[in-house]
């Protein structure tokens, strides 16, 4: 009985203290969860121009040619780039699958170079 009578209020206000930090680190770490910071930004490339997307500093997506077109075909414009890059962008901050089709890069207008067969992807060689 001496023992809480003593140090009672000084475990007490350690206790509420440890409890108040540990809910401030759960409702922090919560938030960042459900809060991405994402940056879109145009990349040059070989020919052209591509797009990076990063979120929270780290990359996301990296897209150094036309996606959804048959072909390595690179963005004639850093704009172009940007735009196809923000269609992906906006759909992934309305939490839908970031996906991205031609048309909708057309109508957009977006320039989408004719195919050359003969273009090589230097990823492609080895």
């Amino acid at each position: 009985m001496k023992f809480l009578r003593k140090w009672g209020l000084s475990i007490l206000m350690l206790l509420v203290i440890i409890g108040t930090f540990s809910y401030g680190f759960y409702k922090r770490k919560k938030w960042s969860h459900e809060h991405a910071l994402l940056e879109l930004k145009a990349i040059p490339v070989k020919n052209g121009w591509g797009y990076d997307i990063t979120m929270d500093g780290r990359p996301w997506c990296h897209q150094d040619y036309i996606p959804a077109v048959t072909g390595y075909r690179v963005f004639r414009s850093k704009e172009d780039a940007l735009a196809a890059g923000k269609i992906v962008y906006d759909k992934a901050i309305a939490g839908q699958m970031p996906d991205i089709t031609e048309a909708e890069m057309r109508n957009k207008g977006i320039f989408i170079p004719p195919y050359d067969s003969t273009a090589a992807n230097d990823n492609t060689k080895k």
